[in-house]
C-alpha cells in the first residue's frame, strides 16, 4: 500500500533532504535522482532502489506514470507526498514529481581487469559536474567506467549524479589511493595513457589501444611527476591561443570522442 506523506518533517523526508551531504551518503550507502529520465534509468537498469517518491499534483508525464504503475506490487517503497513536502526536498526549478533514493554501486580494480575496455581513471577530481559530465562522455563512447584516485569528489553528489544523466547507473565506480592503483598496475600491466600539456604526442596521432586506462589530473594540477611515471604513454591537446589549459571535462571528452572514432574506423 502507497504511503502518503504530508509533511516536510517526516522522518523520512528528512532523512531524503540529509542525502545532499557527503557524510549522510556515505553512512547510509544511499543516493538521491530526481527527474523522470533518472528515475527511469535507475529501474531500466535495475538498480537497487530503497524508495520512489512521486507526487501526483506534480507529475504531469505520462511515462513518469507509467514508470509508478509498472513497478512491481511486492516494492513497498513507493511514497507519494504533497507538493509542498517535495518541494522541500526537490533539487530542481519546475520539479517533474518524481524522485528516488538508490543504493550506491562501487567495483573493485580487479572488475577493470575482467571488464575490459576503456576506462578512465581521475586524479584528485574536485567539480563533481566535471565528474558527471565525464561519466556522460564515458557512456556516450562506449567506455566501461571511472577510477576516483586521491581526494576526488564524490560521484554520488547531486550535481555529478544529474550532470551524468543516467550515465551514473551505466558506468562502473572505483575509487581507491595512488599506491593501491599502482600496485595494481604494476601487477596488471593494464595498458595506462596519461593527458598531459607539453611535447608529447597529439591525441590525435596517437594509435590507442582496445583496452586502455586514460589517466587525466585534477583540474588546479594536472598529472605530477607520480602520476606521469605510471603512464605508458602521453597524449596532449594541441592549443593556439592564450589559453594554455582546458576544463578537464572538456579534455576528457575530447580523447574519448577520438577514441571513439578510431575504433568505429578500425571497426
Amino acid at each position: 500500500m502507497t504511503r502518503q506523506i504530508a509533511s516536510p518533517s517526516n522522518p523520512l523526508i528528512k532523512e531524503i533532504r540529509k542525502l545532499r551531504n557527503k557524510k549522510e551518503r556515505e553512512n547510509s550507502g544511499n543516493f538521491y535522482v530526481e527527474g523522470i529520465r533518472a528515475v527511469g534509468e535507475a529501474l531500466s537498469t535495475r538498480q537497487t532502489i530503497k524508495n520512489i517518491i512521486y507526487c501526483q499534483e506534480l507529475l504531469e508525464s505520462d511515462f513518469g506514470n507509467q514508470l509508478i504503475s509498472d513497478l512491481p506490487d511486492d516494492f513497498v517503497g513507493l511514497i507519494e507526498v504533497t507538493a509542498e513536502v517535495f518541494d522541500s526536498f526537490s533539487l530542481k526549478e519546475g520539479p517533474q514529481g518524481l524522485a528516488a533514493v538508490v543504493h550506491q554501486s562501487w567495483a573493485s580494480l580487479e572488475d577493470v581487469t575482467a571488464d575490459r575496455g576503456m576506462w578512465v581513471a581521475l586524479e584528485s577530481i574536485q567539480d563533481p559536474g566535471n565528474l558527471g559530465t565525464i561519466l556522460r562522455s564515458l557512456d556516450a563512447t562506449g567506455g566501461k567506467g571511472a577510477i576516483m584516485l586521491g581526494q576526488s569528489t564524490d560521484p554520488y553528489h547531486p550535481s555529478a549524479v544529474r550532470a551524468s544523466t543516467g550515465a551514473i547507473f551505466s558506468q562502473k565506480l572505483i575509487r581507491t589511493d595512488l599506491r593501491s592503483f599502482q600496485e595494481w598496475k604494476s601487477r596488471t600491466g593494464y595498458p595506462l595513457v596519461g593527458t598531459y600539456c607539453g611535447d608529447v604526442t597529439p591525441y590525435r596521432d596517437y594509435n590507442y589501444p582496445q583496452d586502455l586506462i586514460i589517466l587525466m589530473g585534477s583540474e588546479q594540477k594536472g598529472l605530477q611527476d607520480e602520476h606521469l611515471s605510471l603512464c605508458d604513454d602521453l597524449v596532449t591537446i594541441p592549443m593556439n591561443g592564450s589559453v594554455d589549459s582546458l576544463n578537464v571535462s572538456v579534455a576528457a571528452s575530447i580523447v574519448l570522442f577520438e577514441i571513439y572514432d578510431q575504433k568505429g574506423r578500425a571497426g
